[in-house]
């Protein structure tokens, strides 16, 4: 008995002195990607990588001399491959690239349409150490450019990328954060449909790339979101705007917040807006067949409050207010009309409205999919119910405050 307990302790000595983390590595001996981009050049993969500069975080962190050094740098490598394209970068960096903290994953529209999507997300997939959150974006210019931007407010700007997709998607619902995961499951589902944000430069780049932007109180450029790339399969084959983009987040029950800018209904007030924010909303899909035709019946409903008037009516009378709200369920109804005309033009389904079908009825969804384009096959009915919950602070728009004096 003594015997065998002591072989057991000495079994966990030896465990205890030999265990560790098997694929620890020295911080030294890295290059911490925060953001990758895609290109193509001369028939080559072109790989560019924003690598984080710790010692100028950190001196600028603890107020040394900021600005001295830049937080990130740049570099880029190409190969036959991704893989090899990825390998070659041992010839240009001392240190291992290192893609736990990389948030953002930008694509040129030149490789998105041509190259596809394809063989980027089998790469990106397989390696343990990959971010399978990263947010994809694509770009209508060189993909590297937007890696050279500084943003004052951010250190470095994969972070302050990502920063502004996740402020996008919860203030304005128009840009889904598309993760690699989700872009991935898209690509590969059964419609065969999938988007994802564009990211472009508005400005002088060049001005922007350099140190003495981040001493400046004005940018000379800026990133910002732009329209939505639309993919067939693995391939990019679109592009819609930023009104389709809001028509789709209501069609897909992805609107957390949102401004509705809309007409007065009353007469002679016609050029004059308010604006209408979205609490809160939901929508439904109910798939049916009439007359042996595939149809979509889209329940929207949201409440909401006004946040500006520029119109002289009286929001205390209900009458007044009911009209309002039927004036932002027909526009919004309208608009997403129009947006799934034009998703039926490109043949794509953004909306899920074929995963709502093969849940509902797998035989009218297999019927649809031997149809060379499905998504034309099915109509769309909308039903919007808005509700406006209060009007804040005041009744009456201010200017008619000031008609009202009498001097």
């Amino acid at each position: 008995m003594l015997r065998r307990l002591g072989l057991m302790i000495l079994m966990l000595s030896v465990t205890l002195l030999t265990s560790g983390c098997w694929d620890s590595q020295e911080l030294n001996t890295l290059s911490i990607i925060s953001a990758t981009s895609i290109d193509r050049s001369n028939g080559k993969w072109e790989i560019s990588f924003q690598v984080v500069i710790p010692q100028s975080i950190a001196t600028q962190t603890g107020g040394g001399s900021a600005g001295s050094q830049s937080p990130t740098t740049i570099f880029s490598t190409k190969g036959r491959s991704i893989a090899e394209a990825m390998q070659n970068a041992s010839l240009e960096t001392s240190r291992k690239l290192f893609f736990a903290h990389n948030s953002v994953l930008i694509l040129s529209e030149d490789v998105a349409r041509k190259e596809g999507v394809g063989e980027i997300l089998d790469f990106f997939l397989r390696p343990f150490e990959s971010r399978e959150t990263m947010s994809v974006l694509l770009t209508k210019g060189k993909a590297s450019n937007l890696l050279e931007v500084l943003i004052p407010l951010e250190k470095i700007s994969g972070n302050a990328i990502q920063r502004i997709i996740d402020q996008s998607q919860k203030n304005l619902s128009q840009a889904q954060n598309m993760r690699l995961i989700d872009f991935a499951r898209m690509v590969a589902s059964l419609d065969e449909s999938a988007m994802a944000p564009e990211l472009e430069v508005s400005g002088d780049l060049t001005k922007q790339s350099s140190l003495d932007a981040l001493k400046s109180t004005r940018n000379d450029a800026v990133i910002k979101l732009g329209e939505l790339g639309v993919f067939r399969k693995d391939k990019l084959v679109g592009w819609i705007d930023q009104k389709d983009s809001r028509s789709v987040a209501w069609l897909s029950d992805r609107v957390s917040s949102m401004m509705v800018v809309f007409p007065c209904t009353a007469k002679g007030q016609e050029n004059q807006l308010l604006s209408y924010r979205v609490l809160k909303s939901s929508t439904k899909l109910e798939p049916k067949v009439i007359h042996g035709k595939s149809v979509i019946h889209a329940k929207i409903s949201a409440t909401g409050v006004i946040d500006e008037s520029g119109c002289n009516l009286d929001l205390k009378n209900p009458g007044v207010v009911r009209d309002l709200e039927r004036t932002i369920s027909k526009q919004i109804g309208g608009d997403v009309m129009a947006t799934w005309s034009h998703l039926q033009e490109m043949n794509v389904d953004l909306a899920g409205f074929m995963n709502a079908i093969h849940r509902k009825d797998p035989s009218t969804w297999r019927n649809l999919m031997k149809t060379k384009r499905p998504i034309e096959e099915i109509s769309l009915r909308v039903q919007v119910k808005i509700n406006i919950e209060h009007t804040n602070m005041i009744t009456k728009p201010y200017s008619s405050l000031l008609k009202d004096q009498k001097f």
